[in-house]
């Protein structure tokens, strides 16, 4: 009896240690097909993110070539050029003048530079259309009042980077190309911090910004009354041979702008001129500083 007790006993332990086996061996089984599992899946994963990372690289590589590319036609029709002209638009965005002025632009298929000031948030699509018609949204400063932006060059420099900050906000693009208020040639800004203009022309340019000023005036904001005085203005001011920077503005209700706008480029296409945005590769084009 004794000796059966014991022997039943073994034949248990040895089943118990068989169910034992069985259960570490079926766990093995189980580990090593989800490590294959996981491996095959990281395997195919890579397999299709590769040759979507390659097609994105050769997009990006494409999109280089097509902008040198464009970028040498474009050398190459300003050196058969007459000269080039670079409309710009200040004081916008509004919401009565700045769309028609660039549908115009889009009709002739001309790229102009817009120097922006605070904008609504109803204008701020404006903004945004400018920047996707691929135009060049510059900065003229958060605040026009020439008490406040040139109370120091601090001020001042801060007026362009609030400003900046909307802007990149909007568009997601960094603007640096700027214009001062009044122009670098102001003398106003003597009435409030002296000298500042000698600084703020150095600063800007240390700070990373590209400031322009004009040469041809169309004087829509000031003595010009009519469509056919900014027309006359322009023209007459337009030179062969340089590059021509047109102060124009995008205020509300400039009528006498946006009509005499179509026929300024078209008298700039018939006489061989060019017109192009101002980038970071242009030359500038500044005032002598009087203060």
């Amino acid at each position: 009896m004794l000796v059966n007790d014991v022997i039943e006993r073994v034949k248990k332990k040895k089943y118990f240690l068989i169910l034992i086996l069985s259960i570490i061996i079926l766990l093995l089984i189980l580990l090593i097909g989800t490590v294959s599992s996981f491996n095959k899946k990281n395997i195919v994963s890579q397999d299709e993110q590769q040759p979507k990372e390659e097609e994105e690289m050769i997009v990006a590589i494409e999109n280089k070539q097509k902008e040198e590319e464009e970028k040498q036609k474009e050398k190459q029709e300003e050196a058969n050029a007459t000269g080039i002209i670079y409309l710009t638009f200040d004081d916008g965005p509004t919401q009565d003048t700045t769309p028609k002025i660039l549908d115009i632009l889009k009709k002739k298929n001309i790229k102009a530079t817009f120097f922006v000031v605070n904008y609504s948030n109803s204008n701020e699509e404006l903004i945004r259309q400018e920047a996707e018609m691929g135009e060049t949204v510059a900065l003229h400063g958060y605040t026009h009042t020439y008490s406040e932006v040139y109370q120091s060059s601090d001020t001042c420099i801060d007026n362009f980077k609030k400003i900046q900050s909307k802007v990149y906000q909007t568009t997601g693009k960094k603007a640096n190309i700027i214009r001062f208020p009044g122009g670098s040639s102001n003398t106003i800004s003597r009435k409030y911090c002296e000298g500042v203009m000698t600084e703020l022309t150095k600063r800007v340019v240390d700070e990373g910004f590209r400031y322009f000023d004009w040469n041809v005036d169309s004087d829509d904001a000031g003595k010009a009354k009519t469509s056919q005085d900014i027309y006359n203005n322009v023209v007459s001011g337009i030179k062969p041979g340089r590059e021509n920077v047109v102060l124009m503005h995008d205020f509300a209700k400039n009528d006498k702008t946006v009509n005499a706008l179509e026929a300024i480029i078209d008298y700039g296409l018939q006489n061989g001129y060019v017109f192009r945005k101002i980038t970071d590769e242009t030359k500038m084009v500044t005032h002598s500083v009087n203060n």
